[in-house]
């Protein structure tokens, strides 16, 4: 199962972690309102796939109890392993206090989840600043370790002390923020690490930033994507040419023995012929391709390791625009109840990734996918009407009140994951509100879908494929 969590005004991240090999099947659909007019001429597929969805693999490391046996092990002390173990210690830290962030975030501020926080961060730099590394390359990617982790330490706390309801915390909890929070500033002067600190706030927002790419290049799949069917539409390109040429030829030849000679008539239908054939090739070549190519993969992603370029999984991705009664049968049947209209546009996106054992030796990998509505909150026009109530509902002498209304769009998200292995699949939606300004309302709803035991019944005793 994904999670899911908001990442700013637009970005939408749902993770979850793989630790067997085998095949991973990931069907999302995102199904848009019909008055908002999407087709692949306000946006194109392609345009969708490279700008608005984000799909990465990142090394974890190995679970708690196989990490303890391996620390004293030599290979943690070599390049790259040092690298991915201790960012992969990062980026689990990050994940737990994104969690925090957000469980804080959606209720008040309480005792217990920023207790939880301090006692995360304390547990981390306790760990991370046990040993210090002696080679010169380990020294560098420790320091950014370091200097990265005691910024987002700070700033998580002090975006809780900002927060309505710091002063109603315990006092013995307030008092160890502000110990921690001191005596990182003294280390920060024992480390020398006050120059990084230094500057305006964008400059050190933007350093930071700046040192978390450097952070994750270790622990992050290099993605080498290759857009399949260029073969197909070449193969398409030279069939047509051949065959219009073909066809004109023999007209040409035709009219010319007829008449002996070349008219003005001829003329102007040999160029009508020309412009006609510019005119509709482009469409007809995509035609063909599109229906040559139908249910095969738009692209091939060969995920690959990081400084060794050793292949650890290949994915196969489709995209495509359909409307509703389009759908595959199990995705209409299980909709119906929450998406009516066959003219809402729908757009498809599809993973199915063969993940290798040798990927899962001494990593586990986290499968991040991101959705970024900012192209989708640009389409929403922007209304200037207001409505105008009373102060008091109650009290109709009192002042009169304006209120303007932001216009917004409700989009709903199916997403379908499965384990080929396993034999069944299990789904969840969500319900997104949009804005202009970005994310308005994105929450969880319950979808009818099958139980594994219902699933199983269905496909019958001995039957395995794709759920």
């Amino acid at each position: 199962m994904f999670s899911l969590r908001r990442k700013g005004d637009y970005r939408l991240q749902l993770t979850r972690t793989l630790k067997r090999p085998g095949q991973y099947r990931v069907d999302l659909y995102l199904f848009t309102p019909y008055e908002g007019r999407f087709s692949e001429w306000t946006l194109s597929e392609q345009q969708f796939f490279f700008n608005s969805l984000e799909h990465r693999f990142r090394l974890l490391g190995q679970l708690d109890k196989s990490r303890t046996s391996k620390v004293g092990s030599s290979f943690a002390l070599l390049s790259p392993h040092y690298e991915i173990r201790y960012g992969s210690w990062l980026f689990q830290y990050r994940a737990s206090m994104d969690h925090l962030r957000q469980q804080i975030q959606e209720a008040e501020l309480a005792n217990e989840p920023v207790k939880r926080a301090l006692r995360l961060i304390q547990n981390f730099a306790q760990r991370l600043r046990k040993s210090n590394p002696e080679q010169s390359s380990h020294l560098r990617y420790f320091r950014l370790v370091d200097v990265y982790f005691s910024w987002h330490a700070e700033q998580f706390l002090l975006e809780c002390m900002t927060m309505d309801g710091f002063s109603e915390l315990e006092q013995a909890l307030r008092d160890a923020i502000s110990e921690f929070l001191q005596q990182e500033h003294r280390y920060r002067r024992e480390m020398k690490y006050v120059p990084d600190f230094r500057g305006t706030p964008t400059r050190i927002w933007n350093r930071m930033s700046l040192y978390l790419r450097l952070l994750e290049f270790p622990v992050v799949l290099r993605s080498k994507v290759i857009e399949l069917g260029s073969g197909t539409r070449k193969l398409v390109k030279a069939g047509s040419t051949m065959l219009i040429m073909s066809l004109f030829t023999y007209f040409l030849f035709n009219a010319r023995a007829s008449s002996q000679q070349l008219s003005l008539a001829l003329l102007l239908a040999i160029a009508l012929t020309y412009a006609l054939r510019d005119l509709l090739r482009d469409d007809m070549i995509t035609r063909i391709t599109s229906w040559l190519r139908k249910g095969r993969p738009r692209w091939k992603v060969r995920l690959l390791m990081p400084y060794t370029n050793k292949l650890l999984a290949l994915q196969n991705v489709w995209l495509d625009y359909r409307k509703l009664p389009d759908l595959p049968h199990r995705i209409l049947e299980h909709s119906k109840t929450w998406a009516t209209n066959e003219e809402r546009q729908v757009i498809c996106f599809r993973s199915v990734l063969n993940l290798d054992k040798a990927a899962l030796v001494q990593n586990q990998i986290q499968e991040r996918l991101s959705l970024d509505c900012e192209e989708l909150c640009s389409m929403i026009q922007a209304a200037r009407n207001r409505v105008f109530m009373w102060a008091d509902e109650g009290d109709p002498a009192s002042p009169v009140e304006a209120h303007p209304i932001d216009k917004q769009h409700d989009y709903d998200l199916l997403l379908v994951s499965s384990e080929v292995s396993q034999g069944y699949s299990s789904a969840q939606r969500w319900r997104l509100r949009l804005g202009t300004a970005g994310i308005v309302k994105c929450e969880s709803k319950k979808t009818p879908w099958p139980s594994p035991e219902e699933q199983q019944k269905k496909r019958g005793p001995g039957r395995q494929g794709n759920p």
